[in-house]
This record gives structure tokens, sequence and C-alpha cells, in this order.
């Protein structure tokens, strides 16, 4: 096994991987009770999982993202990682995460390994999300279901673990001015709760002495 299979998976059991982040909160304490700027976020609380998919090639691994259809209802065109709402038949956020990454890209889930779980990143519109991270074989074969997904893409796992290629950016809501999550990377802008998931995921991926 790897270095960085070895980390992610020790550092997955650590309570600060598994603590519920509110995302927006963190970066924009000086916002938090506004009620203009949390009339953007919705009550309705709406539970999901997503995939964090590590392609297992040794030293040279990376991250499977999605760049969402732009005929979707919602987030269209951003750029997310597979997954989506948890429905009822779902056995656990696991089964829910599997799911829907065989749907968006036909990922086989015979061809993932869960490694465990982040704890739940509550983002806007009322999302709970759980991102369960999972090392995909080399081999697997993928492909976009073309009502939900134009692209499918990899970030090197190696610019993840960078903690100097994730910031912040400032973005205005009715006038406030209120900060966001961010990785660009190539061609690729990926903000908001994706860019947050992606920032805690950096964080079990730093040894001790990153600390």
């Amino acid at each position: 096994m790897t270095s960085w299979r070895h980390r992610i998976t020790d550092n997955l059991q650590r309570y600060s991987a598994q603590r519920v982040r509110a995302l927006f909160n963190e970066i924009n304490p000086h916002l938090v009770g506004d009620k203009l700027f949390e009339s953007r976020w919705s009550d309705i609380r709406r539970d999901a999982a997503v995939l964090v998919p590590v392609v297992d090639r040794g030293d040279d691994a990376g991250v499977i993202l999605t760049v969402r259809s732009s005929e979707m209802p919602s987030h269209a065109g951003q750029i997310s990682f597979p997954g989506g709402k948890v429905e009822k038949n779902d056995e656990n956020r696991v089964a829910t995460a599997l799911r829907e990454a065989n749907e968006e890209i036909a990922l086989d889930p015979n061809e993932v390994e869960i490694a465990g779980a982040l704890g739940v990143h509550q983002g806007g519109l009322g999302f709970s999300v759980t991102p369960i991270v999972g090392f995909v074989h080399s081999n697997a074969k993928l492909s976009p279901c073309p009502r939900e997904v134009d692209e499918i893409f990899e970030v090197p796992l190696s610019h993840v673990a960078n903690l100097d290629n994730h910031v912040t950016e400032e973005r205005i809501h009715e006038g406030i001015h209120y900060n966001m999550f961010a990785i660009p990377y190539g061609r690729f802008h990926i903000w908001g709760l994706t860019a947050g998931i992606l920032r805690t995921f950096a964080e079990t991926l730093q040894g001790d002495e990153d600390r």
C-alpha cells in the first residue's frame, strides 16, 4: 500500500476528520445571524452523500470530479463529486454514494474500496453532505451519464494535498460581500461545497509534521 493510502486511511479515523463542518459559517463568521445573508440558504435539510474517488495509480493518483450537465435544474455546469440525495432504499451513506457514482459516471461499485468517511459538510440550500472516500481501481471504466454529466476529469492527488492551492474567494450577494472556498486547477475552477470538501480531504493527506 502506498504512503498516501496509509495516510488517508489512518487520518480518516481522527476526530478532526469526523467533525461536522458548517463551511460558510467558518469563513464568514461576521455574517452569521445576518438575516439578509442567510436568506440565501435554505432551512430545509437535504441529506446527501458524495463519493470522493481516488484513482489508485501508485504515486500518480488522482481525484475524480465531474462537470454537471448544463441542462441540470440545479448547479448546472458546476464541478462536483459523483453523488446526490439519500434515497429511502439506501442502506447507508456509502450505498448512496456508490449508487450515485454508478448512475452518473458508470463506476462499478466492485471497483471501489471504501476507505472511510469525512464528517458531514453543511452547505448552501440546506444540503448536509457526507463525503465517502474510496480508492478506485486504476482499470475502472468510466462513462458520463449525458443527462447529468458533461465531463469527467481528474485532479492530481498532489495538487489537492498542497494546502497552498486552497484559497477563498470573495463573492457578492445582494450587496453583501462573503467568502467561498476554491481550488483552481488548469481550466477548471472548483469552488463552493466541492472545494470545501476537498479542503477537508487535503487535511487527511497531511502528515503529523505538516499539522
